[in-house]
C-alpha cells in the first residue's frame, strides 16, 4: 500500500509548518509545497490556509485529514498482518473434511495450529467426498482430507495410509462361523457369497461409501435382498450392534466408533476399489508459507489416530 497523498497531508496537518513538515518526511520544502499545491488543484479545493509560516486545515480539509488518518492506520495494520505473514506467522488455511470425519478431527487439527501457528486462520469446509474434491480443484480449498479412490491429475497427493473397507457384522451373528482366515493379514474374511441373504444397513446414494459399497456388490455379483439406508455411518454402526444387520465402516472411522460395542469386523475382497486416505491440493497452495510443515503435521494427526 502507497498512502503517500495521506501521509503528506496529516503530517502538515500535525507540524503546521511546511519546513518541519518536509524534514520529517525526508524530502525537501519546495518538493513538499509543489505536491500539495498539485494535489488541492486536482482535488479542486483548498486543503489548507496559510497564514505567514503556519499551516492550517480549510472545512474540507479536515475532513479529508480525518479519513486520511484513517486509511493510515489501516495501512499500519495491513503492513504488519503482511510482515507477520512472510515469516510464516500468520495467514489463512482452508481446510475441507469429510462430515464424518469433522468431529474427530477438527478439534485435533485446532488443537495443534493454536499452539504451532497461532495466527493462522483456519477455515473449515464440511461435506462429502465429490463436493471437497471440486472445491479444492476449483481452488476454493486450500486443501482437504478425503478418503480417494482415483486420484486426479490436476491435484497434488499426500499419501496417510491405506483406508480398507471392512465387512461390520454383529458378533453373536451366525455369519463368524463362515468367517476364514487369509494367508496373510490380522483378520479373518467372509465370502461375498455368503451375504446374499443379508439385510445391508447402508449409506445413501450419493455417498462415498455406498458407492464403494456397489461396486463390491457388482464385483461379487450379488443384489442385496433388503437394505436399510442410513446417512450417518456411526447410526450404521449402532443398528449392527443392535443385529438388525450388517454394514460397511473404513479403517479410519473404526478406531474412532470403538466404543459401539457387539461388532466384529472382517475382510472383503476390494482389489478393483482401493481407496487412500489422502491430503490433495492444488499447486498453488504450495505459496503458503509453512504449508508443507502445516500439511505434514496434518498427517501426523491422523495417523496417530489410528
Amino acid at each position: 500500500m502507497n498512502l503517500k497523498e495521506q501521509l503528506y497531508v496529516c503530517t502538515l496537518a500535525e507540524e503546521g509548518s511546511m519546513s518541519k513538515a518536509a524534514k520529517k518526511l525526508f524530502i525537501s520544502q519546495p518538493a513538499l509545497s509543489l505536491y500539495i499545491n498539485n494535489l488541492e488543484k486536482l482535488l479542486g479545493a483548498k486543503l489548507f490556509l496559510r497564514k505567514g509560516n503556519f499551516y492550517t486545515l480549510t472545512y474540507i480539509g479536515e475532513k479529508y485529514a480525518a479519513k486520511a488518518k484513517e486509511m493510515l492506520v489501516l495501512e499500519k495494520e495491513f503492513n504488519a498482518e503482511l510482515h507477520n505473514f512472510s515469516r510464516g506467522s500468520s495467514g489463512r488455511l482452508r481446510i475441507g473434511v469429510q462430515l464424518r470425519r469433522s468431529p474427530y478431527i477438527v478439534a485435533e487439527i485446532v488443537s495443534y495450529f493454536s499452539e504451532n501457528y497461532p495466527e493462522v486462520e483456519l477455515v473449515f469446509t464440511e461435506s462429502n467426498t465429490s463436493v471437497l474434491e471440486n472445491m479444492v480443484a476449483n481452488y476454493e480449498l486450500d486443501l482437504t482430507i478425503y478418503s480417494c479412490m482415483k486420484r486426479r491429475s490436476d491435484l497434488n497427493y499426500i499419501y496417510i495410509f491405506n483406508d480398507d473397507l471392512f465387512l461390520a457384522v454383529n458378533s453373536s451373528s451366525k455369519l463368524r462361523r463362515k468367517a476364514k482366515w487369509q494367508e496373510e493379514g490380522n483378520f479373518q474374511y467372509i465370502d461375498f457369497k455368503d451375504l446374499e441373504d443379508e439385510t445391508f444397513i447402508l449409506p445413501q446414494k450419493g455417498q462415498s461409501l455406498r458407492e464403494v459399497s456397489n461396486i463390491l456388490f457388482e464385483n461379487a455379483g450379488i443384489i442385496p435382498k433388503k437394505i436399510i439406508e442410513i446417512r450417518n455411518i456411526e447410526t450404521i454402526m449402532k443398528l449392527v450392534s443392535a443385529n438388525f444387520g450388517v454394514g460397511f465402516n473404513r479403517v479410519s472411522y473404526i478406531n474412532y466408533m470403538s466404543h459401539i460395542k457387539n461388532i466384529e469386523y472382517y475382510n472383503v475382497v476390494q482389489d478393483e476399489t482401493p481407496s487412500e486416505l489422502v491430503i490433495a491440493y492444488p499447486n498453488v497452495s504450495r505459496e503458503i508459507k509453512n504449508f508443507n510443515k502445516m500439511i505434514n503435521s496434518i498427517k501426523d494427526i491422523f495417523s496417530r489416530d489410528i
